[in-house]
């Protein structure tokens, strides 16, 4: 039982500890949700392009160069991929 409840901290912990790492501009304007929902179709539209792992890392880095210029979340849903590539172009 004791061993659940730690796995289960730890995962929620990591879960945070994740977000918080990379979304720090990006949470001045979205919601967690909304971040998360970013960085998930990102990662999933860019591997294609780029490849899982560099996917991950760029869309960490995309997130708050995206949420600096499209402050209104709702914006950015309607944004091409290859809109949100050229505007954060400096994330690798």
């Amino acid at each position: 039982m004791k061993l659940k409840s730690l796995v289960f901290i730890l995962i929620v912990f990591t879960s945070f500890y994740s977000c918080a790492a990379f979304a720090k501009t990006a949470a001045k304007y979205w919601t967690k949700k909304q971040i998360k929902e970013f960085v998930t179709n990102c990662e999933q539209k860019s591997a294609r392009l780029i490849g899982e792992t560099k996917a991950k890392q760029f869309c960490d880095c995309a997130v708050d160069v995206v949420a600096e210029k499209y402050k209104n979340y709702e914006e950015v849903k309607n944004t091409s991929i290859i809109e949100v590539l050229k505007i954060a172009k400096d994330c690798k």
